[in-house]
């Protein structure tokens, strides 16, 4: 299988959504209940999780812009990532040794690690985590997934936007 064909099998890039689906405001809508809210972020989080990745990405490199060369450093070690696990299909060979994948991820997880105490950035890459976590959270309650309720068929969706019991 050639390269370009192998990066279009991969789960993550299968499941890559559209942005315009991803940031549609028309299917923005405030949950009703906690139970429906922690539904969607559930639903969501399945169906745009590249997406979610992704935009990750984009605020821990938008944390990065004061110290640019921290920056170039880990836009190495992400593309290293995305080459050497997401995009390859085949083993790795180091002077004719084949790395298992398992070896090649905890090589890059030790190299990400030391690279985050060596350029002393752990404090930006925590509130990356927490806001990028707090987008998602946001989106994902805020966003109603195209099967709306956790409760089924069991509101009557064509009657009431909030629901009301329907006929058994």
């Amino acid at each position: 299988m050639s390269g370009a064909a192998a990066i279009h099998t991969l789960p993550a890039a299968a499941g890559f959504r559209p942005w315009p689906v991803f940031l549609s405001t028309s299917a923005l809508s405030f949950p009703v209940s906690f139970t429906e809210a922690t539904f969607r972020i559930r639903q969501n989080f399945r169906y745009f999780l590249p997406n979610y990745v992704a935009l990750g990405f984009l605020v821990l490199a938008l944390s990065l812009l004061t110290r640019p060369l921290s920056l170039i450093l880990f836009l190495c070690i992400f593309a290293a990532w995305v080459y050497l696990v997401f995009a390859s299909e085949d083993t790795i060979s180091v002077l004719n040794y084949e790395a298992d994948q398992k070896i090649v991820v905890g090589f890059l997880g030790v190299l990400t690690l030391g690279a985050v105490l060596w350029t002393n950035i752990w404090f930006k890459l925590f509130i990356a985590v927490v806001i990028g976590t707090a987008i998602v959270i946001v989106h994902g309650a805020l966003r109603a997934p195209e099967n709306d309720s956790p409760y089924g068929s069991l509101l009557n969706a064509s009657d009431n936007p909030m629901g009301d019991y329907s006929d058994i």
